[in-house]
């Protein structure tokens, strides 16, 4: 999985700035805020359900035969519905393009419907190389088609049909690797059963979506398609850095951690220790990249992006409670205590929406700061819930993290003096090419003096990661 999230979000991040360079910031916005409704709605689709069938202890062909056919008439539902209501709304009272785009991404809706059974049966079943395989062929291809529509002039369609077209080639090739087929069988009985154990997770997953969607949503609305252009342009980075970082393991965190709870075994030992591994390289890498960003988007994107970079900037500040909260949902869901999640997911949702409003007076900036000021004010509330939850000790996730963040703290208030005095004079290029390294240094300077043994520590976890995997080749060499 980590070797795929590499992969795909690499050559996406390529895919990104190309996409960037031919395409306006209108255009941008346009297909980012269809894409919003769609990713709020892409959660009634693709979870609460299949994550009930991974949680199972067996798997049984009729009840995933019902869960297909549960999804398939969601997906078609939610179709109905921006097809007969939203579209025509937003054809007349916002943007007739818009419009066009929201109903045509709907149909991905239905397209991802017909493979999120099988995809949690490879979950269920550790099969990560199969999914991995699939999102690195569907994202090249694409990818790739997407930019030479981009160049030919499709504009905003050029978006839309690469989104269609990498969910038409994972859905093909997730019917032929996972093994398994829908029966034409569907009883209510098993939905029931299902809709028992998912109604929390798909609840904690539609405010979460939700949450995260706000500052977009009001930019949007209030502001134009172009300025939340730039706001996903300043966010992508760093969304590009968690998926490489964190995704994977949050992928597997939802298995690994239930099974710990089948075994009778605390999960809050093994939140410590995943939550620290991550902090090592998530803090510095956030913090890291706030510290540059105005030079980095410059450099990437072109100077018509230049608002971007102070998003960028002012987002990477939520990385401290975030890496704490990362395996919240995964953790509390294995435990059987979705609803705490749910709570959490509220109250976020709430003082984040409050955030937002105040602060649409004083533009794209300051909205864009409502993430990292609600992930500041709602962590001690997140904390006592998992204290509650899973028996997690704060002081105990709190010394995980506090090693790493304080040294990228140091390392990222360095960086900030030397590019406003001394690099000053350089170019973006050369200023980069001066800052991440030293960043570097700095960082694991500073932990190899004062937190040797945190540093240490992280490093035989990586370690260890890495042993399974070197022992499954040796025995798979052997046995060829």
């Amino acid at each position: 999985m980590v070797a795929s999230a590499i992969f795909n979000n690499l050559s996406s991040m390529i895919i990104f700035i190309a996409l960037a360079r031919l395409l306006t910031p209108t255009q941008f916005g346009i297909v980012a805020f269809a894409t919003i409704f769609i990713e709020f709605s892409r959660v009634l689709v693709v979870a609460g359900i299949p994550d009930a069938l991974i949680q199972r202890k067996d798997w049984d062909n009729d009840v995933a035969s019902s869960a297909f056919w549960t999804n398939i008439g969601i997906s078609l539902g939610i179709c109905l519905i921006i097809g007969v209501v939203a579209a025509p709304l937003s054809y007349f009272g916002y943007d007739e393009t818009f419009a066009l785009v929201l109903l045509a991404l709907s149909f991905a809706l239905v397209i991802e419907a017909l493979t999120t059974v099988h995809t949690a049966k490879l979950r269920r079943e550790f099969r990560y190389k199969a999914i991995a395989s699939r999102n690195m062929a569907a994202n090249i291809l694409s990818g790739v088609i997407g930019v030479g529509l981009a160049a030919t002039g499709w504009g905003v369609w050029a978006l839309v049909l690469s989104r269609l077209l990498g969910a038409l080639i994972t859905s093909a090739i997730l019917w032929r690797t996972s093994g398994w087929q829908p029966r034409f069988v569907f009883r209510w009985g098993h939905v029931r059963g299902l809709s028992a154990i998912s109604s929390h997770l798909l609840g904690n997953q539609l405010i979460g979506q939700a949450n995260s969607q706000v500052a977009g949503l009001i930019i949007g609305s209030v502001i134009g398609p172009a300025a939340l252009a730039q706001f996903r342009v300043g966010t992508r980075i760093l969304t590009l850095m968690s998926q490489l970082l964190i995704t994977p393991l949050q992928a597997a965190a939802m298995s690994a951690f239930s099974r710990l709870e089948e075994a009778g075994k605390s999960i809050a030992p093994a939140y410590v220790r995943v939550t620290k591994s991550c902090s090592l390289l998530a803090c510095p890498m956030f913090l890291g990249a706030s510290a540059v960003a105005p030079d980095l988007v410059l450099l990437l994107f072109g100077p018509q992006w230049r608002d971007a970079g102070l998003v960028m900037a002012i987002s990477g500040l939520v990385v401290g409670p975030s890496v704490i909260m990362y395996f919240f949902t995964p953790a509390l869901a294995s435990a059987g205590r979705s609803g705490l999640s749910f709570r959490h997911f509220f109250v976020a949702l709430f003082v984040n929406f409050g955030v937002a409003i105040a602060a649409i007076p004083f533009g794209l900036i300051a909205i864009a700061s409502g993430k990292t000021i609600e992930s500041h004010l709602t962590l001690p509330y997140g904390l006592s819930l998992l204290r509650k939850g899973i028996g997690l000790r704060i002081g105990a996730i709190l010394g995980a993290v506090g090693p790493a963040y304080i040294a990228s703290l140091v390392m990222a208030a360095v960086l900030i003096a030397l590019s406003l005095y001394t690099l000053q004079p350089l170019s973006p290029f050369y200023r980069l090419a001066v800052m991440v390294p030293l960043g570097g240094i700095i960082y694991f300077g500073i932990l190899g003096i004062f937190a040797r043994s945190y540093l240490v520590s992280n490093l035989e976890e990586l370690r260890a990661i890495l042993k399974p995997r070197r022992a499954a080749s040796a025995e798979n060499m052997g046995g060829s």
